[in-house]
């Protein structure tokens, strides 16, 4: 994470349980509890932001897929050679 200065704070209420695992995790860093929840906390985030931009489509690209799979095109010559050769090798 850059050096930038911080000015924000963030609070949670957890059981002892909980801080007991965080703190056995933490120290397998050689971090604070803060900074691995921190870390955690951003990376999953993170993950949680690219995997929605991923899976969000445009209208186009949402038509485009209907009709795809409504219309799908014919096998081109190098896709029936390979499924003859798969049916051959594995029946």
């Amino acid at each position: 994470m850059p050096n930038r200065v911080k000015t924000e704070r963030l609070e949670a209420r957890i059981t002892a349980r909980q801080k007991r695992l965080l703190a056995q995790a933490a120290e397998l860093f050689g971090e604070t509890i803060s900074e691995f929840v921190l870390r955690a906390a951003e990376t999953r985030a993170n993950m949680a932001i690219v995997e929605e931009n991923l899976s969000r489509l445009t209208d186009r690209d949402r038509a485009a897929l209907v009709d795809a799979l409504a219309s799908p095109p014919k096998p081109n010559k190098t896709l029936r050679d390979a499924y003859r050769k798969y049916r051959a090798k594995f029946g």
